[in-house]
């Protein structure tokens, strides 16, 4: 049995249940998350070592959005930011558009990696 067969893929259909959840929680703010193909890819790469599971997106979604709901909200169009978890060491990359009266939390990529590195905003939670 080699490492790859213990991950348990998220499918497309439950990415798309956490993207509902994520937009219910951050429509007080009239924004839209949305993940790219790249975050489909990422979130099921065995480098993260262990699983990411649609539990810990979901906790992470809700983290932010508790403590840096409004915070996020007020980004600049364009503004590109990271979600951290000290938790589980996952980093989500995102970026901000504007879409008229909406706005598109669109998530870039995943990874669970404990000493993530960049040079834009970070929102740590735990």
């Amino acid at each position: 049995m080699k490492i790859s067969d213990l991950f348990e893929d998220i499918s497309p259909a439950e990415l798309d249940q956490v993207e509902r959840v994520a937009d219910q929680l951050w429509s007080q703010y009239d924004i839209d998350v949305e993940f790219t193909r790249h975050f489909l890819d990422r979130v099921n790469d065995p480098r993260n070592g262990k699983p990411i599971t649609p539990e810990e997106l979901v906790a992470l979604f809700k983290k932010e959005y508790q403590e840096y709901g409004r915070d996020i909200a007020d980004l600049d169009a364009n503004a590109e930011a990271v979600m951290k978890d000290v938790f589980s060491k996952l980093n989500l990359p995102f970026v901000i558009n504007d879409r008229g009266r909406e706005r598109n939390l669109v998530a870039k990529t995943i990874m669970r990696k404990p000493n993530f590195k960049t040079s834009n905003k970070e929102f740590p939670v735990r």
